[in-house]
């Protein structure tokens, strides 16, 4: 596979990242791609976050692949998330996007920092965002391996985005969210005389601090996230 068509990860900030969604997907993309260890710097008051009746944040620090991916053939990405997490809403993980009519759906995924300790948070956003949490037991220090993978059932690519949360020593999958729409551009137009036209997503890693850390001298304190074995794996067709 020529290195030329590898991607690079590169960073931007909340929906500049929207620039790069018009650009045509690179066909000959590997179905593997691994990247080395990364940190982002998060500086407070950053966020994706959207809440009736007004609030749209999307000012995050993301590290996003350089090239759009075609939905169809996105399969899944996961990496290991970790900080010294210890201000309310800290954060880092997974972030998918899917750029919409009138607006862009996004999926951000991995640790948040919230009622004293590191829980595994999920917040779907289509015209406002959602947010679940799972416990993360206090063995695991703030950190946990986390993936998104489209389901399939048999050679049938269906409509759900499942969130997982994986045992790095056993490599076994608990299932902790279903994102039941996230393929939704992908199977309509299937069972319909109008077929919709090809939808591209964007696939990188993001960190945010939504709130000012406490303390004298702390109010411009960054949030530092270690994102090691960031992989992404598209279907081979």
């Amino acid at each position: 596979m020529p290195t030329s068509t590898f991607p690079k990860l590169r960073l931007h900030h909340g929906s500049s990242a929207m620039a790069i969604s018009q650009d045509p997907p690179i066909t000959d993309l590997p179905t593997t791609m691994e990247f080395p260890t990364l940190k982002i710097s998060a500086p407070p008051q950053t966020d994706l976050w959207r809440k009736p009746p007004h609030t749209d944040i999307d000012n995050a620090p993301i590290h996003l692949l350089s090239t759009p991916i075609d939905l169809h053939k996105f399969h899944s990405a996961r990496v290991t998330v970790s900080a010294n997490w210890n201000t309310l809403y800290d954060q880092g993980g997974i972030v998918l996007f899917i750029p919409d009519e009138d607006l862009k759906k996004w999926v951000k995924t991995g640790i948040e920092f919230v009622w004293g300790k590191p829980f595994v948070g999920a917040v779907a956003t289509s015209r406002w965002s959602d947010w679940s949490l799972v416990p993360l037991p206090e063995s695991a220090q703030g950190k946990v391996t986390i993936q998104v993978e489209r389901e399939t059932k048999g050679d049938e690519r269906v409509e759900s985005l499942w969130i997982y949360i994986i045992n790095e020593e056993t490599g076994e999958k608990l299932g902790i969210r279903e994102i039941t729409w996230w393929f939704r551009h992908d199977i309509v137009g299937k069972d319909t005389p109008e077929v919709e036209e090809a939808r591209n997503l964007l696939v990188g890693v993001y960190a945010a601090r939504p709130t000012v850390p406490e303390g004298e001298g702390r109010e411009h304190e960054k949030l530092e996230v270690t994102f090691e074995g960031f992989e992404v794996k598209l279907f081979d067709n």
